[in-house]
């Protein structure tokens, strides 16, 4: 236990340093990015923006700074003889590794809680104060024009513009259906707040599509036009209520990159859904299983970094270069398994946990 102690002390300074230092660069790369676009916005909306990004850079940081922690510690004791003395002592090495494989564990607790309630909002919030508060200061539905955005109830809504001045839709057109008969609502100009859409100077027909054979070699026409087509009214203003809200409607619409919006629990319920294609099910499967995969990734790689800082960490710049090593490495072979899954050259469970299943395997040999 004093020997567990000792490590503990040692190591968990490391490692939160190492966290913060990850995440301040991974921050910076997402800043840098965007430089061009950052340009006058206030600071405290960047900060916002960058703040977002957390949750989800922990998740990537923590196999990174674990490995680091546990490369400069054995290498430490490297250094200075300390492994014989352990095994001199008639501990095996893979012992003196367990303190760090709690903090593993624990680091793959909070990383898996993060997958399951707090990434996926978070990488949420980034798209809407990106597009909504930065690039177009509180216009970011101009991202949406032209697309057909389902908002519940069986209704979707399409808009042809988006007026960057006034902020609002232009050309609006929400079409619904019941059975066979189709309810079509068309407006010169909308708004979007929450889940409320205003329109403004708005139309509203009926399409009954279940008369229209009636149409061919109707005797009275006119009355059987009527049956089929109904304006039902028209005016100045007409709110629609959104099951979609106009926030989550940006998320998930606005630009063509996923940030991982799925929880593990959704993920679970899309893969486990009989009525997705075999396509899409091999698809969520591969989501699923890379989502449980990465964040155990903190158990997986301690063994193989203290087994290599041990035998070639003698020196503090040997351990971080090394640390960097291992890192790429793995991500590199965890990334070549989703590839390799996604064309179907490996099933989604395998390209998933490959790379897991590889570095175990390596780094239990290496500290027999």
């Amino acid at each position: 236990m004093t020997l567990y102690r000792h490590l503990l002390k040692e190591s968990v300074p490391i490692l939160f340093l190492a966290l913060l230092f990850l995440t301040a660069v991974f921050l910076f790369g997402f800043f840098y990015a965007g430089a061009r676009w950052l340009e006058g916005v206030p600071i405290p909306k960047v900060l916002r923006w960058l703040s977002f990004h957390v949750p989800g850079v922990l998740v990537q940081v923590f196999p990174i700074a674990l490995v680091t922690a546990t490369v400069l510690l054995f290498g430490r004791l490297a250094a200075e003889g300390a492994q014989f003395a352990l095994l001199s002592a008639g501990i095996p090495l893979y012992r003196a590794a367990l303190p760090l494989l709690l903090l593993g564990g624990l680091l793959s607790l909070a990383a898996l809680y993060l997958q399951e309630y707090v990434v996926p909002e978070a990488n949420n919030r980034v798209r809407v104060a990106w597009w909504d508060e930065i690039h177009t200061q509180g216009a970011g539905l101009f991202r949406l024009k032209g697309m057909q955005i389902p908002i519940g109830q069986g209704k979707s809504l399409y808009f042809q513009d988006f007026d960057l001045g006034a902020r609002e839709m232009v050309g609006v057109r929400i079409t619904a259906f019941q059975g066979e008969v189709g309810t079509f609502l068309f407006a010169e100009r909308g708004s979007w707040e929450d889940k409320r859409i205003t329109l403004k100077g708005y139309r509203l027909y009926r399409v009954d599509f279940r008369e229209v054979p009636g149409l061919e070699g109707a005797k009275d026409l006119l009355a059987q036009v009527r049956k089929v087509f109904r304006a039902a009214s028209q005016g100045e203003v007409l709110e629609v209520s959104s099951d979609l809200s106009r926030a989550r409607a940006i998320a998930d619409y606005a630009d063509t990159f996923s940030f991982g919006q799925d929880s593990l629990s959704e993920a679970w319920r899309k893969m486990r859904d009989p009525f997705l294609a075999p396509l899409e099910r091999d698809r969520a499967r591969l989501e699923f299983h890379s989502k449980l995969a990465l964040p155990l990734a903190n158990l997986v790689l301690v063994l193989l970094a203290a087994a290599m800082a041990l035998r070639y960490g003698k020196s503090p710049g040997l351990a971080l270069g090394m640390s960097v090593v291992l890192s790429l490495a793995y991500y590199g072979a965890f990334f070549l398994g989703r590839s390799l899954a996604g064309i179907g050259a490996l099933p989604p469970e395998l390209g998933a946990w490959g790379a897991n299943l590889l570095f175990l395997l390596l780094g239990a040999r290496a500290l027999r």
